[in-house]
């Protein structure tokens, strides 16, 4: 008989989980922007995104 060390099993490699917004409902948003324009957009769209479209539509 022969006693050898016990070794633990390898580990995977740690994952993150990916990350994922929940949801809400949404609904549009219709923005008016002036001379028969309107914006039409979903409630849950990217704040960051959203300011930068209005940033290039002002400046036209």
């Amino acid at each position: 008989m022969e006693v050898v060390e016990a070794r633990p099993a390898p580990q995977p490699p740690a994952q993150q989980p990916p990350i994922s917004r929940q949801r809400k409902k949404s609904s549009t948003v219709t923005i008016e922007l002036g001379g028969a324009r309107r914006l039409r957009i979903e409630s849950d769209i990217d704040t960051e995104a959203l300011g930068r479209i209005l940033d290039v539509l002002e400046r036209r």
